[in-house]
């Protein structure tokens, strides 16, 4: 995922996923530009990143309706893991996302040991889960390859999720290469069960991942309170759907063709009239949402690569067997990624340039690209001013001293005697001094230069 998060993002968008399960995500335990980017978009993520490179396991959620609760679990050897609990009206629900890595070029005999400690773990996993509150429901990938029916360590695999309790819910291929790798796990007992509804495999993603989405629906009530989106409704024409010829022929048997002008602005009138009547026929006005929760860099280009690619979209569903349809709507998804990764990407350039000599402003962009607060956790706690300020003050008093203490180590236990001075005296000496005044040390503050760190 590292590496095509907008992509993804847009599928969560096009498909309207609430939360979505993702393994070898490849994101660091430090991912801050990634996460600023995801949030941007108007999700949240439950990062769980492997300790090395590759891997790493997440869920990606729109925080406008969810909000899970990550869930510590053990590692294991074999597989990565990683739990979240949602909150419903009635129970809870534990997601649970298994990424089991293989080793291709590995020796048979290691393969075979490997999938023995695989099946040991799992097993105990399943044993603890059961025990768990909340309804369980695995996902992920298991690289097992449970569509071929002679495959034994796929068998021995789905024998054991069977012996637990559990059924498996997908069907088909979820690889480009036909293989079934993604599954979907509940427990089959109807006191523990979650119906999983409108189940789907959909190949056409429009990203650059070689495995498919699995999309499903669960009947729950979340009791969570919604964070309803800054939504508008606005009455507009659809133009696009005006039959065209039958406009022609309403246009030509109007007054427009074969009234008598009285003057120019009666034929304005006229026209008017007539222009209004015809569109509120082929035309009629209606109530439509939308959506102003955008980014500040979202502009006309990003917009009509979004509706080019949904429009591509709903033509490949009108005829799923087209396969050149789909392919169309893959392009330009990619191309939608291409032309929003740019825009964004411009407008922080612009941004870094405008403030390129303003330390304070580039420090601002730069913790805004990767989802720092500024000052975060910087701030004194003391409620009362004076004991901040005599704090404040014994900070930089203790500074100073400190300061002294190693000058005068440095020269010495006699002081300045022992200081060798280096290269030729300067010819000037400081050898007259007065007071300044409050008004001389503020005018004097004033016309430093501006010079800033993160913590400030």
């Amino acid at each position: 995922m590292c590496n095509k998060v907008r992509g993804v993002l847009e599928m969560l968008i096009d498909q309207a996923i609430d939360i979505c399960c993702v393994t070898e995500t490849w994101f660091r335990a430090n991912e801050c530009a990634r996460m600023a980017e995801i949030k941007e978009a108007g999700f949240e993520v439950i990062n769980n990143p492997r300790k090395g490179r590759g891997g790493g396991l997440a869920f990606v959620f729109n925080s406008s309706k969810l909000k899970p609760v990550a869930n510590k679990v053990v590692g294991f050897k074999s597989f990565e893991v990683a739990e979240c609990v949602i909150k419903t009206s009635s129970n809870l629900i534990r997601l649970c996302v298994i990424y089991r890595t293989t080793q291709t070029k590995s020796k048979a005999k290691y393969q075979e040991t490997k999938v023995t400690v695989f099946m040991e773990e799992f097993e105990q996993y399943l044993v603890d889960l059961i025990s768990k509150p909340g309804y369980p429901i695995l996902c992920g990938d298991f690289n097992f390859h449970v569509e071929k029916a002679d495959d034994l360590y796929a068998k021995q695999f789905m024998s054991l999720c069977q012996s637990k309790g559990f059924i498996q819910h997908v069907t088909g291929p979820t690889h480009y290469s036909g293989s079934t790798l993604d599954l979907v796990f509940t427990l089959e007992a109807a006191v523990d069960h979650v119906p999983v509804n409108q189940l789907k495999v959909i190949e056409d993603t429009g990203t650059t991942s070689d495995h498919y989405l699995i999309s499903f629906s669960m009947p729950v009530e979340l009791c969570q309170a919604r964070k309803e989106p800054a939504i508008t409704y606005k009455e507009v024409r659809e133009y696009s759907k005006i039959k065209i010829d039958s406009f022609r022929e309403d246009l030509f048997a109007s007054p427009v063709n074969f009234a008598d002008f009285e003057s120019v602005d009666h034929a304005v009138l006229i026209y008017m009239n007539t222009m209004s009547d015809l569109l509120n026929k082929h035309a009629p006005k209606v109530t439509k949402k939308f959506n102003y929760n955008r980014s500040p860099w979202w502009d006309e280009s990003c917009q009509r690569a979004r509706a080019e690619a949904r429009k591509a979209q709903r033509k490949a569903k009108k005829h799923p067997e087209d396969t050149e349809l789909n392919q169309i709507y893959n392009e330009k998804c990619i191309d939608k990624s291409i032309v929003i990764n740019r825009r964004r990407n411009m407008f922080f350039d612009e941004r870094l340039s405008a403030v390129k000599r303003d330390a304070k402003g580039t420090y601002r962009v730069i913790n805004q690209l990767l989802n720092r607060e500024i000052g975060k956790g910087k701030l004194p706690n003391e409620k009362d001013d004076t004991t901040i300020a005599e704090n404040f003050g014994s900070f930089f008093d203790k500074k100073v001293k400190t300061i002294y203490s190693d000058i005068e180590d440095k020269l010495g236990s006699n002081g300045t005697e022992s200081y060798q001075p280096v290269g030729n005296r300067s010819p000037y000496e400081m050898s007259s001094f007065k007071e300044v005044s409050i008004d001389e040390v503020m005018e004097l503050a004033k016309n430093l230069p501006d010079k800033s760190c993160p913590l400030d």
